[in-house]
């Protein structure tokens, strides 16, 4: 397993603001999502404490905040290591994001401006344009973010946040193992045009598929790394 090493990632969060627990956990977060941390990788709080120029505090204390996320997990004599998700276990994220934000969508689309669309539009243009795919993974929440925004219910966007936050290192798989880009720009922009008509039902359809077909890429590419069945059904 490759050594942890995110010293300048942590550098980069850290000056831009001052340093807190939640700030470390912004720049772990990040880390896993461009898979600089790999599932299943041991998270040393001295290192990580090293790498950020803090004390373990802050960094015990955002440990915690991403177990709580689902992105690490802790374990009695061995310490903390990146969450790995079985097959079952995405499909399962995957089934409760389309309920959920199918549901959050429909709100949001009577509410929508022209400022949230142009918001959408213009993440989706800076992702075409940016071949890393470490960057389509990050700005894959920031597209979403823009249209459940506007439904006004952020205890349910902070769910539906956490449960994206869930499969966050599969998002890198997605991008770089199963080159779904254009597949997930492709459904981005059907979702963005119902949204422009005010067509919330066909939007929240449009969402399911984008989901369900992004859903089943990874649970397909996962399941046949593992050796298991090609089947990559969700659940219904």
């Amino acid at each position: 397993m490759k050594p942890m090493d995110i010293s300048k990632l942590a550098t980069s969060v850290l000056q831009q603001q001052r340093s807190t627990p939640g700030l470390v956990a912004d720049g772990i977060r990040l880390a896993i999502l461009r898979g600089q941390l790999s599932p299943g990788q041991i998270l040393k709080q001295e290192e990580l404490a090293k790498q950020f120029g803090l004390s373990r505090v802050p960094v015990r204390e955002a440990l915690r905040q991403l177990e709580a996320e689902g992105l690490v997990v802790s374990y009695p004599h061995r310490g903390t290591v990146v969450a790995s998700l079985s097959p079952e276990d995405i499909a399962e994220v995957f089934f409760i994001r389309i309920t959920l934000e199918t549901t959050v969508l429909q709100l949001a689309v009577p509410k929508m401006t022209e400022s949230d669309f142009l918001k959408a539009e213009t993440i989706l243009d800076q992702t075409d344009k940016n071949p890393n795919p470490a960057y389509s993974a990050e700005q894959n929440w920031a597209f979403h973010e823009a249209l459940y925004a506007p439904a006004g219910m952020p205890r349910l966007l902070n769910i539906v946040k956490t449960l994206h936050h869930h499969a966050l290192p599969y998002h890198l798989v997605g991008f770089v193992a199963v080159d779904f880009k254009k597949e997930s720009q492709d459904g981005h922009r059907q979702i963005l045009v119902a949204c422009r008509k005010r067509d919330a039902e066909a939007a929240a359809v449009a969402l399911r598929t984008h989901l369900s077909e992004s859903g089943k890429s990874i649970v397909l590419y996962v399941r046949e790394a593992m050796g298991g069945s090609a089947s990559a059904d969700l659940p219904r």
